[in-house]
């Protein structure tokens, strides 16, 4: 039967084998395993037990023992904004694609949630296996992401090991932070990209591997390959479908959204009563800059619902927020300023009044936000929400002097 099949070897890696199996007019790969029966008296096989084992659930043990698994789809990211919409369909598209794709974005941007969404849109059956390049040891990247054989180096377990490029086989292979994997390495990578197989440490032979490659940086590749330290030919390999995920300063009704999703989500993992933002609060995180993206959002609230859970009231405020973090400094500012707005506009009716109070109001803003940010300008415009290049022209234009250090 097997032979009949063209199934006369044994799977290299333990997650599949080739060729496919028919079954309910369905072509599925399975794993076969033998148990020969012998006579008692001559010792000759008399018959065999095949067991054929359905390898989707051996790809979902692979996963979880290798410590990655994909349960974001694209409905999960959470996106309103047209900028946030036009990158999750932009993916949607990619992903149909066999070719690599290339996730491009500051970190906390939620490169990982794009990779095992593309995953589960295209493959979703097979493992998918992360990787992060700045992670893992230098010495032993090249062992992990290739495996070894037995014997190949001191330390290597008796049975050798498979890769993690093996390990995706079937499946999708996402490496993060290629920009910090090591030169030596990358022409490595290459080869398996062109070839499709795979050769461990100290063995003889490829092997054969079928996979999508999904990789992410934070970097700017284009930089690095200028300055030698990414090869061109793997930029270019790997650059074929390249998606920019859009920072969170850019996604604006997205924010809310977000920090009310955080809310829910980790009060019911903690058995809390759920809190709800104050306008106070809701304007503060619109106003913030959040230089560390979706991640710094949920890092924050995560404090004030912390924070909040202490206290009797059940409405984040401007107080629950951290300390030590600029939003409440740039913040506080803000919410000044709006009411030395109002009260100043109580006060009279002339518009050029008006005018000069909002003036000076920001001058005060912006002047105390250098002084506090000890004259370092990027510090200060981070505090203020603001681009560097605009609070240079907001000091021009309001005659404000500093000390450039």
């Amino acid at each position: 039967f097997l032979r009949k099949k063209g199934v006369d070897f044994c799977s290299p890696t333990p997650n599949i084998i080739e060729p496919f199996i028919t079954v309910n007019n369905e072509e599925k790969p399975y794993l076969i395993s033998v148990i020969p029966v012998v006579k008692s008296k001559s010792n000759d096989i008399d018959y065999l037990i095949l067991r054929l084992n359905n390898t989707d659930k051996i790809n979902t043990l692979v996963a979880k023992r290798s410590g990655a698994s994909a349960t974001i789809e694209f409905k999960d990211i959470i996106g309103m904004s047209n900028i946030m919409t036009m990158t999750i369909n932009q993916a949607q598209r990619f992903a149909l694609s066999p070719e690599n794709i290339l996730l491009l974005g500051e970190s906390g941007t939620g490169k990982e949630l794009f990779a095992q969404a593309i995953h589960n849109f295209s493959r979703p059956h097979g493992p998918f296996i992360a990787v992060n390049c700045a992670a893992m040891p230098r010495n032993l990247i090249e062992s992990e992401l290739f495996g070894y054989e037995s014997g190949s180096f001191t330390g290597a377990a008796k049975s050798g090991r498979p890769g993690k490029i093996e390990l995706a086989n079937g499946g999708t292979l996402f490496l993060d932070e290629i920009g910090d994997m090591p030169y030596e390495l990358q022409a490595m990578l290459l080869r398996v990209l062109q070839n499709k197989e795979v050769m461990r440490l100290g063995a003889q032979r490829y092997q054969k591997v079928d996979f999508r490659l999904v990789a992410a940086t934070n970097k700017d590749l284009r930089k690095l390959v200028e300055n030698r330290q990414f090869r061109e030919d793997l930029y270019f390999r790997l650059s074929v479908l390249t998606i920019r995920i859009p920072p969170l300063a850019q996604r604006g009704e997205d924010i809310i959204v977000l920090a009310e999703h955080f809310i829910k989500t980790y009060a019911q993992r903690m058995g809390f009563s759920i809190p709800v933002l104050s306008d106070r609060a809701k304007q503060i995180i619109l106003n913030y800059s959040w230089p560390g993206n979706v991640r710094e959002l949920e890092n924050t609230i995560i404090y004030a619902v912390n924070m909040v859970n202490m206290s009797d009231t059940k409405i984040i405020d401007a107080h629950h927020f951290p300390t030590h973090n600029p939003i409440n400094i740039n913040n506080e500012r803000i919410v000044a300023s709006n009411n030395l707005y109002k009260i100043e506009y109580q006060q009279t009716k002339d518009l050029t009044q008006v005018k000069n109070s909002i003036r000076d109001i920001e001058k005060k803003i912006i002047e105390e936000a250098i002084v506090n940010s000890k004259y370092k300008m990027a510090k200060a415009a981070e505090l203020l929400g603001i681009s560097k290049s605009t609070l240079y022209r907001k000091v021009k234009a309001l005659n404000i002097t500093y000390r450039d250090d």
